[in-house]
């Protein structure tokens, strides 16, 4: 949710920052005040597209900040997770819009890609319009959204991994089956099968190679710093020698028990080296350099190379290249009973997809029913009592969803037929279902703040208030920031920004302010009546205070 929203410099704003809370939150003012301005300045920071018709005159860029809340376990929490934003707190969302056209986002105060800003954000915030063409409109989104409703995550991964097994198979028969192979095929794969056999290359025999290499190409310095380090240690005057003689004086100092205890870590010391003297000894007598040996592990490790070039450039590669060469072998000798075999599994493998595809479907038409009657239950709150919502549920081809074709369809008024949704034309009873959807589909999508830009366009009366009272029990699950030009709707908020506008002759500015108890009934009578005679005030404190014990 959005706990604190700050614009600069945008349009018609100087400057503005308001601390927004839970619940309802609602914006009024005259028309041409500017009451969309600061949903279009949210939309800006939410990632819409950035023109610098936006920066305020005499302005050199335009600058907004939101400080949202973010649940560490739900979908936006998730994907700051996976973004690598700390989010342990707060976020930060910034972006400026500079003269040029250009723009900058930032969470957290980092640059962050724009891409990045828009798929947080769209986990977070939902800015719904009168007019929007979103997601709860479109039929390619109602398979999701009733999926959602149903939310058995089990099902959905058992469907998408049979498809993927199944479909795998369909791709392997159709090549297989169209595959042509001939004798030079078979007998080309035989000679780079035994090609790779002869020489039988494993990576440990590669390391040996390359080790036992430098080894010998450095011979002459391994021995020589050898037999000095030996000497060292060895010779009349080394350091074992001279380890023995201070080990055994210390020794003689049986007065002093620390003196002691010095020699004999010193008698451990010696034997140490002296077990060190004589492995380095014999390491050294095993020491030759044999020009044949050097020549003959050059010459594998070049035959390496070849097989590097023509099969891979790694060991692993090279064998992996040989197992699939005896693969394609054993097919094209045994083509018919591959592609018999490959066969019988695709269509086992697609018994099980069927399976659990028929076992979604039904699982499907029996949440729609459920999910059908939710949704009428919150329409008929909104005073479309007549309405016919079906979701209608056929079939399709196989996906990884299913085999289901998902349309919401309905009919608002008696003897009308049932129609997609996009095809509602009413502008009131359009708002009034995608608010009743979203009452349903906000709280499983785990948006956590919804914007409502005057869906309230073309309804008055009851249904004004009932769109006011379904907005308001959004709000328990869900932060709400709505503009609106009724007196109903305004009513039922619990919080209420004025947007007012100064003209002067050098500029026009916009300015927000919340309003107490008092002011509000004053704006309510306004919006309502155009006065703020005594009844108007009246009946404006009347409506406020009603909608404030039905919330």
């Amino acid at each position: 949710m959005i706990r604190q929203i700050t614009v600069k410099n945008f349009v018609l704003i100087d400057e503005i920052s308001i601390d927004l809370s839970l619940g309802m939150s609602v914006f009024t003012g005259e028309t041409g005040a500017g009451k969309s301005l600061l949903i279009d300045a949210i939309g800006l920071l939410c990632g819409d597209r950035a023109s610098n018709q936006f920066i305020r005159k005499n302005a050199n860029s335009a600058f907004i900040e939101g400080v949202f809340e973010v649940d560490p376990i739900s979908k936006a929490g998730l994907l700051c997770k996976e973004f690598d934003i700390d989010a342990s707190d707060f976020i930060i969302i910034s972006r400026e819009i500079f003269a040029d056209g250009k723009s900058a986002s930032k969470i957290n105060h980092r640059l962050t890609p724009l891409s990045v800003v828009r798929e947080l954000t769209s986990a977070i915030i939902d800015i719904h319009s009168q007019h929007d063409s979103q997601y709860l409109l479109n039929d390619k989104y109602h398979l999701s959204l009733l999926d959602e409703f149903m939310g058995n995550d089990a099902l959905f991964s058992l469907v998408k991994e049979r498809f993927n097994e199944w479909n795998a198979l369909v791709t392997e028969v159709n090549d297989k089956s169209s595959n042509e192979y001939n004798m030079d095929d078979l007998d080309f794969l035989n000679f780079q099968i035994r090609e790779i056999e002869s020489f039988n290359p494993s990576q440990e025999d590669f390391d040996t190679l390359e080790q036992r290499q430098r080894q010998l190409m450095a011979f002459e310095k391994i021995s020589k710093l050898a037999n000095a380090s030996l000497n060292l240690l060895d010779d009349s005057e080394g350091v074992k020698e001279k380890l023995f003689e201070a080990f055994k004086n210390l020794s003689a100092c049986v007065e002093d028990d620390a003196l002691i205890q010095f020699g004999n870590q010193l008698e451990s010391l010696y034997y140490q080296i002296e077990d060190i003297t004589e492995e380095l000894n014999h390491h050294l007598s095993l020491l030759e350099f044999s020009e044949d040996d050097l020549n003959s592990i050059q010459q594998r490790l070049f035959d390496y190379g070849k097989l590097k070039r023509k099969y891979g450039n790694a060991i692993d590669l090279i064998i992996k290249r040989k197992e699939e060469f005896v693969q394609r072998v054993y097919t094209i000798e045994n083509r018919q009973d591959v592609l018999e075999s490959l066969i019988k599994r695709r269509d086992e493998a697609f018994a099980r997809y069927q399976k659990a595809a028929i076992d979604l479907s039904s699982l499907r038409k029996a949440q729609s029913i459920l999910l059908q009657k939710e949704i009428l239950r919150h329409l008929n709150d909104l005073q479309l009592e007549n309405t016919r919502f079906v979701i209608e549920i056929s079939e399709n081809r196989p996906s990884v969803l299913g085999n289901d074709k998902v349309v919401f369809l309905i009919s608002t008024n008696p003897g009308e037929p049932l129609r997609p949704l996009s095809k509602v034309a009413s502008g009131g009873e359009l708002s009034r279902i995608m608010l009743g959807l979203k009452a349903i589909f906000t709280k499983l999508q785990g948006i956590s703040t919804i914007i409502f830009d005057e869906i309230d366009t073309g309804v008055s009366g009851m249904i004004a208030t009932k769109i006011g009272q379904k907005m308001h029990s959004l709000s328990k699950d869900a932060q709400i920031l709505t503009v609106t030009h009724l007196a109903q709707v305004a009513a039922c908020g619990d919080e209420h920004y004025l947007v007012s506008k100064q003209a002067s002759e050098e500029s026009t500015l916009t300015f927000i302010e919340v309003l107490n108890e008092q002011k509000r009934i004053e704006q309510l009578a306004l919006i309502s009546s155009g006065t703020n005679s005594e009844k108007a005030i009246t009946a404006a404190r009347e409506l406020y205070l009603r909608n404030k014990s039905t919330n």
